[in-house]
Order: C-alpha cells, then structure tokens, then sequence
C-alpha cells in the first residue's frame, strides 16, 4: 500500500511487492520527491528505477529496527568482553548464551540458515562423522564446516559475520565514544 506521508491518505495498492511494479506506478506519477520506505531491497531498486531523483529515507519505525539490530549485532561482537558479577579483571568471560533460539518471525534468513547449519554440523558431529565427510554431505567448504564445529553455541558466529567497515563517523568516534 502506498500512502501520502503528508496527508496520511492511501495513493494506491501495488498488485506486488516486487521492484517493477514500484517503479511502473512511480513513473505514471511524476513529481514524487521523496520516498518514505522499509529496509526491502526490492523497493530500494523499484524507487531508484522509477524515481532516480527522488530522495530515499526510513521512517521512525525502520530506524528503531536498524538501530535495534545494530546494538544485537555489536552486543554479539563483544560478547567476549563481557564478564560475570563477580569474576576477577584477568577471568575469562563464561556467559553462556540462552538455549531458546529467538523465534524464525525475529531473525532473518541468514540469521535461520546460520543456526540451522550449525545443529546439522554438531548434529553430525556427534553420531561420529569427520569434517571432510560433512562438508561433502552438506555441499559446504570444508572450513566452514569446522568454523561451525569449533563454535559452542551458533550466536558466536553470528557475531563474526560482518568486518567492520569504514564509516563517516570514524573521525568522530574518539569525540563521542566515552
């Protein structure tokens, strides 16, 4: 459903959630300037096809979900970092991460296949297979098999998915990081 951000009022209903049907609907109304949209890669495409100078924003909605998201992924990160009440300064953290895996409705399909190899990967493990016979069942690379199989819990490659990568806040960062 397409709705007038200014005016709250419905412009139409797309017959599909697809990047062409965006982009058709946007070229029979010219004039569009901005385009209020979700994180659908699909719509980013239709919008830049359909409306090249219109301007792509999020709104309070998706920029809480990214920001939610971006805290989860950084909590994963440092998970190491963090120590239990009590544990002296040189103790290794042992935080061992909850056995209920967040419902398939909260994490994304990366998010699903990840957790998914990794109880095939251990459950293969137990009942005795090597690594190489894994990899060959499953049609995996050999290393990412054993990355999975030397992770306890599957959170903790979910927390080394992403390099860091260059921001425009990077100078920043020694002025707001406390």
């Amino acid at each position: 459903m397409l709705i007038d951000c200014e005016t709250r009022k419905p412009l139409g209903l797309l017959p599909g959630r697809d990047a062409g049907t965006l982009a058709a609907w946007l070229r029979e109304h010219p004039g569009v300037e901005v385009i209020c949209r979700d994180r659908a890669g699909s719509y980013a495409e239709g919008a830049r096809l359909g409306a090249p100078q219109a301007v792509q924003v999020a709104d309070r909605f998706h920029l809480w979900q990214n920001l939610g998201t971006a805290i989860e992924q950084c909590v994963r990160r440092h998970n190491e970092c963090l120590r239990r009440p009590g544990s002296g300064p040189g103790d290794r953290p042992d935080i061992p991460f909850s056995s209920e895996p967040p419902s398939a409705k909260e994490m994304s399909p990366i998010e699903t296949r990840i957790r998914e190899r990794h109880a095939i990967v251990h459950a293969l493990l137990d009942q005795g297979h090597g690594i190489r016979e894994i990899a060959r069942e499953l049609h995996m690379g050999a290393n990412t098999v054993r990355r999975c199989a030397r992770t306890e819990y599957p959170e903790q490659l979910l927390g080394s998915r992403r390099q860091p990568r260059p921001s425009q806040l990077d100078p920043y960062k020694p002025y707001l990081v406390l």
